[in-house]
């Protein structure tokens, strides 16, 4: 892995796929500073494909569908709504509608139609994807996490998701290593609007005075601050113990 700098002084950590890491020019000795995850796609995976949970539990209800099918129109579904403007995103944890939308729309692209099963089928869903056997840590998370807690770096959880991401963390045995989680759906306000950022920032100031942010997603990415730094996550390519490895090389992690 390379460093390069481009015309303005941003700093790039390069890997054969591109550039995964940028900072603005190098800095002196600091602090720790504090590393915030996303969740899911960055620490959790589902365990299954959505579109197989999805077409199984169709099954229940008598109806056929094409797995791959559903699951293609997921992530072409949640790519629309994912981007969510402030005003449309609850506070008090609970982000049914949000999920009832998705998962309604899903169904017609699919060409189920919908009928009275519908809500039962719904809340089935949205229970399974609260329990631990949904999910699970991509392979290097938990010994990941485990070294940079015990190298003395404060570790957080920043997600667009409910409450439900408490519960799984917590029974995947994975919550004892976050001082915090911030979660969209309690703060009404989601990556990456720029409020959401700013509140991460206030919560981690009496730690670090910078903030790492861990994304897998591009579009999550918050413009320019100098309080703020991001590690782009490009699964498989690219893993936790990369950003440690750089961290660790750099002044952050001396």
């Amino acid at each position: 892995m390379k460093t390069k700098k481009n015309s303005s002084g941003m700093n790039y950590w390069m890997d054969k796929k591109g550039p995964i890491f940028c900072h603005w020019r190098a800095e002196k000795k600091m602090k720790r500073p504090a590393i915030v995850f996303d969740l899911v796609g960055t620490l959790l995976q589902t365990a299954l494909p959505v579109g197989v949970v999805y077409s199984k539990l169709l099954i229940e209800y008598g109806i056929r569908s094409d797995p791959k099918v559903m699951h293609n129109n997921f992530i072409k579904v949640f790519d629309f709504f994912k981007l969510r403007p402030q005003g449309t995103i609850p506070k008090d944890g609970d982000d049914k509608m949000f999920w009832e939308k998705i998962v309604k729309t899903v169904l017609q692209e699919s060409g189920i139609p919908l009928g009275s099963f519908f809500f039962d089928y719904f809340n089935k869903l949205y229970s399974y994807y609260s329990q631990k056997e949904a999910w699970k840590p991509y392979p290097e998370v938990m010994s990941a996490l485990e070294k940079m807690s015990s190298l003395g770096f404060p570790l957080f959880v920043a997600s667009n998701w409910d409450s439900r991401a408490r519960t799984v963390l917590m029974e995947w045995g994975i919550r004892q290593y976050f001082l915090d989680i911030f979660l969209s759906a309690e703060w009404g306000v989601a990556k990456p609007e720029a409020l959401f950022y700013h509140l991460v920032l206030l919560k981690t100031t009496k730690v670090s005075s910078t903030v790492f942010f861990v994304e897998d997603d591009p579009q999550m990415i918050f413009p320019y601050s100098e309080k703020i730094r991001f590690f782009l996550l490009k699964r498989p390519f690219v893993n936790l113990f990369d950003l440690l490895s750089q961290l660790q090389k750099s002044s952050y992690g001396k």
